[in-house]
């Protein structure tokens, strides 16, 4: 694998795991009475929203 690509696939790879934990660590704060599932819920966009911005950022960064 080209040696460029090893942070985007490394991002790519992690992304299951990381909507998962996510979603079920927003959704125990919810269930603690911490915080409302409104804030989970953009809690969690917040997180994968960036995981994918930065897929873009890095490919774009390095497509050459």
């Amino acid at each position: 694998m080209n040696k460029k690509w090893i942070q985007i696939m490394g991002l790519a790879m992690s992304l299951p795991s990381t909507i998962f934990i996510a979603a079920w660590g927003a959704f125990q704060l919810v269930k603690l009475g911490i915080i409302s599932k409104v804030v989970a819920v953009l809690i969690f966009l917040a997180i994968v929203g960036n995981i994918l911005f930065l897929m873009v950022y890095y490919a774009y960064k390095r497509k050459n």
